[in-house]
Order: C-alpha cells, then sequence, then structure tokens
C-alpha cells in the first residue's frame, strides 16, 4: 500500500511540474520576445500583483491558505525571497543570450537539487539517481550545444537563478510541506510585487539624473503600455498563477530530484517555442539530447524494489 501511494503522489508531482514548465517556458519565451515592450521591473510587478489579484479570487472560493496567506513562518518567506532571486537573475540574464543556452545554464537546477537534498535533508542519491542526473546533464549539453561564442559573464546569472531554484525547491520539500500550495503561492507574489514596485520607485528615481535616453529592459522605470502590451502581461499573470501553485504542490508530493529531473521538460518546451518564435531549428545532436532528457526523466521516475520511503 505504501508503495502504490508513493507512485501516485510521484505521478501527480510529474503532471504537476510538467504542465508548470510548460507554462513557465512559454512565459519566458513571451518575455524574451516582448522585452522591448516594458522594464523587467515593470514587469515583475504588474504580473505579479494581477496574479495576486488571481490568486486571492482563488483563496476567497476555496477559503484554504489563510495561514501562509496572513501569518508566513519564515521558511515560506526564505523560499519567496529566494524565487524572487531566481527570476531576477534569469531575466536580467535572458536578453544577451539565446534562448536556448539560457535555457541550458538555468535547468543545471536539478544538479544543484541533489547536491542540497543531501545536504539539508540526507536524501541518498542511489547508482539510478546518478545515472538519471549524468544522462540529464550530457542531454542538456547535447540539446543546447554550448560553445565558446556563448559564453559571457551574463551566462553566470542563469547558474546563479539555477541555484537559487534548487535551494528554493528543497526548502519547500524539507519545511514547507504543511504549507498549503496557494498560501505559498500568493506569499511568492506578494514579494515579487513589491520587490518589483521597490525597484520600479528606486529606477523611477535614479533614471532622470542618469540623462539616459536608450530604451533598457533592465535600468528603464515605469512605461507607457498599449492594450497589446497589457494583455501580455494579464496572460503571464494567469500562467504565473497557475505555476506559482503547480510547483509548489510538486515539491511538496515527490522527491525534489525526481519532480528535479522532469523539471529539465522545460528544455524541450524552449526548443519547441525557439521554434516557434525565433526561427531557431534544433539539429540531430539536439534532438538526440533532448530523447537523453527524456530518458533521463523516465530513469528517475521508475518504482525500484527497494524504494526508502524515508525520501518521500
Amino acid at each position: 500500500m505504501e508503495n502504490i501511494i508513493s507512485r501516485n503522489t510521484t505521478f501527480l508531482g510529474v503532471i504537476l511540474i510538467t504542465s508548470a514548465v510548460c507554462l513557465l517556458s512559454l512565459s519566458d519565451a513571451l518575455v524574451k520576445l516582448h522585452n522591448d515592450r516594458f522594464s523587467i521591473a515593470q514587469l515583475i510587478f504588474l504580473r505579479s500583483a494581477l496574479a495576486c489579484v488571481f490568486l486571492l479570487v482563488i483563496w476567497r472560493f476555496k477559503k484554504r491558505g489563510t495561514k501562509s496567506l496572513l501569518r508566513p513562518t519564515r521558511w515560506v518567506i526564505v523560499r519567496s525571497l529566494l524565487l524572487c532571486a531566481m527570476w531576477l537573475l534569469y531575466y536580467c540574464g535572458l536578453p544577451d543570450m539565446s534562448f536556448a543556452v539560457a535555457a541550458a545554464a538555468l535547468y543545471t537546477a536539478p544538479l544543484f537539487m541533489a547536491v542540497f537534498a543531501r545536504l539539508i535533508l540526507g536524501t541518498p542519491i542511489d547508482l539510478s539517481d546518478q545515472a538519471a542526473l549524468g544522462a540529464g546533464l550530457i542531454g542538456v549539453v547535447m540539446a543546447v550545444q554550448p560553445s565558446p561564442e556563448n559564453l559571457s559573464p551574463s551566462l553566470l546569472l542563469p547558474f546563479g537563478a539555477a541555484a537559487c531554484y534548487a535551494v528554493a525547491a528543497v526548502l519547500t520539500r524539507a519545511h514547507c510541506r504543511n504549507e498549503t500550495s496557494l498560501g505559498m503561492a500568493i506569499n511568492l507574489n506578494l514579494c515579487l510585487a513589491v520587490g518589483g514596485g521597490i525597484a520600479l520607485m528606486g529606477l523611477e528615481w535614479i533614471n532622470p539624473m542618469t540623462e539616459v535616453t536608450t530604451p533598457s529592459f533592465l535600468m528603464d522605470g515605469w512605461r507607457t503600455l498599449s492594450l497589446m502590451d497589457f494583455s501580455i502581461i494579464c496572460l503571464l499573470a494567469a500562467f504565473m498563477t497557475y505555476i506559482a501553485i503547480a510547483v509548489a504542490q510538486a515539491y511538496k508530493t515527490s522527491t525534489s530530484i525526481t519532480v528535479g529531473l522532469f523539471d529539465n521538460a522545460y528544455l524541450v518546451f524552449a526548443v519547441v517555442w525557439s521554434i516557434m518564435f525565433f526561427d531557431d531549428l534544433p539539429n540531430i545532436m539536439s534532438l538526440a539530447g533532448i530523447t537523453l532528457l527524456a530518458g533521463a526523466a523516465v530513469m528517475s521516475a521508475l518504482p525500484r524494489r527497494n524504494m526508502r520511503l524515508k525520501t518521500l
């Protein structure tokens, strides 16, 4: 019975994280595609403020998440701050590199998760997990084929984002299992909205003194939005609403290593959006890397005869 429950929760975690990274990769592709329409501070503020409204409407009807919403624990706040740092670092690096390279750097997160899960939770990493993690890393390299031309200091930003995401995932598993996913999602978006608002005010105060007239995704404050611009932000907010809930629930219901490997589906979706939005066609090596990533994810999810339930 315990093994059946374990498999069901693992399957639920896989479904949640796969759907979440599909929308997350689409959101990031849209941000890269339209980064000339708004600034990063404006985007984070408006997207998260709208997501808070959507989440509060859901909370009002479900009447759940009161504890995490009104009296968040310190771990919920730490988790939210780590994820805020993740988005900030990733979006700062995104304009200066190809979407595929940025995705490859970000999705070293499962490797960080394995290390942090071992250090924080004492989760054992058996030979099957090691093989899956190794295959996943090779698949990432094959899928995006990084070259010296792609390397720059800004590439460190998505690696930093990956580390922040990994720590947040492990802390969710270790200290937030009794928190509601809806409450954590609301807390995350409140932190993002407040951070974005503070950044907007700071940029609005700094920019008049710098006399910089060239539009900048990173350094601009408030920009005038068209109806299309606001519609894009509303769509991103709707995606964020689902992503915030689904990711929190996924890491509560399955091991961080298993969910982290299925998190690599972001790269598969990133290739799809690269073709659709940026006309970046994958070659045979990239397709082989995607296949290897899928195999690594399946390997991690297969039931093991001597599964250790304490790692769940």
